[in-house]
């Protein structure tokens, strides 16, 4: 009996789901058992001169299961949540603790960065306490409910869960060569930008948010104002965002792949942002014409104001909502198929 590549490829993938689900030193002894135990079921229906391919095999797969059912089969018994929702439920708590530290960390950190002095060494143990507080709470809510849950379906078959246990093809992890490939020139081009990006938010800290303006290509006529104070006093924060991202893009380049440290950096790097954005959206307004009032020829009226950061609102709106499903997204995408 001989598997073609296609198959070969498509085993390999299912026993790396079940080593994900697995984890810990043994998974790679329990996979070669796992991968023994197909082997021999395909020996049982097939003769050993057939070739096996994708579809004789996915036959064999979609009797044993997702791999997460495989992996439950040879994992440690779990007693408050049962084993049906025990996946799900580590799951919810993980993403769900996550953004609970991750926020309260990153609020904490760029309420910091706009006051003009660091908060004593009291607020820091506040902080820390709230943090502590926020995940204990989660954690517990979250395991409360799936207590209720696993009480209230002893007895009873959950669709949901039994669906989630089905093999589904789309649901394996690609093959580590096959995953997202790096390019390069992406990440040099992304170091070149945020460079140029924090260039000019250094500028405008300097000029009070003023740019020059000129009457024509050899006179100059002077400096507008374009962004208020209420911006300004983010102007260090978004700084040190910047300066993670180029520390991002220079791993990047460095390890020549994306990786877990990497993945995970973007999914709070993209946190930050957003919650960045959602201070920016409570400290309107952030912009004024008077560099515009200032150019012979134009005089926008007092209105005018208003408007731009009406649109300014409804755009920084727009991307927060835009950065929380992908950081939702990324978060499950990483958590149940992690990158190594």
């Amino acid at each position: 009996m001989k598997m073609n590549n296609s198959a070969q490829e498509l085993l390999m993938r299912y026993l790396l789901g079940v080593k994900r689900e697995l984890g810990g030193k043994d998974s790679d002894d329990i996979a070669a058992e796992i991968e023994s135990y197909i082997g021999d079921l395909l020996e049982e229906r097939y003769s050993s001169t057939e070739e096996i391919g994708t579809e004789e095999l996915e036959a064999v797969l979609k009797e044993m299961g997702a791999p997460r059912k495989v992996a439950r089969l040879y994992g440690p018994q779990r007693y408050l949540i049962g084993p049906r929702l025990f996946p799900v439920y580590w799951l919810v708590l993980r993403i769900l603790v996550a953004v609970v530290a991750g926020s309260l960390a990153l609020s904490y950190f760029i309420s910091i960065g706009i006051q003009q002095e660091m908060a004593p060494a009291l607020g820091f143990l506040e902080f820390l306490g709230s943090v502590f507080s926020g995940v204990l709470a989660a954690a517990g809510s979250v395991t409360i409910v799936f207590g209720c849950i696993e009480r209230g379906i002893e007895n009873h078959e959950l669709d949901e869960i039994k669906e989630m246990d089905e093999f589904k093809l789309s649901d394996l992890p690609d093959l580590p060569e096959k995953e997202h490939v790096f390019h390069p020139a992406g990440a040099i081009v992304e170091i070149i930008v945020t460079i140029l990006g924090m260039a000019f938010f250094t500028y405008l800290r300097f000029t009070n948010g003023a740019l020059p303006y000129f009457i024509n290509p050899n006179e100059f006529g002077g400096m507008g104002r374009i962004f208020t104070d209420n911006f300004l006093q983010f102007i260090p924060v978004i700084l040190v965002l910047n300066g993670l991202e180029i520390g991002r893009a220079a791993t990047l380049l460095a390890q020549g792949r994306y990786t877990a440290l990497t993945n995970w950096w973007a999914i709070i790097d993209k946190g930050a942002n957003m919650v960045l954005s959602v201070f920016l959206l409570n400290a309107m307004p952030l912009v004024t014409l008077e560099f515009f009032r200032q150019i012979p020829g134009l005089n926008p009226g007092p209105q005018a104001d208003g408007v731009a950061n009406t649109v300014l609102s409804i755009l920084i709106g727009l991307s927060i909502v835009g950065s929380l499903v992908d950081i939702i997204r990324s978060t499950i995408q990483e958590v149940r198929n992690p990158t190594y």
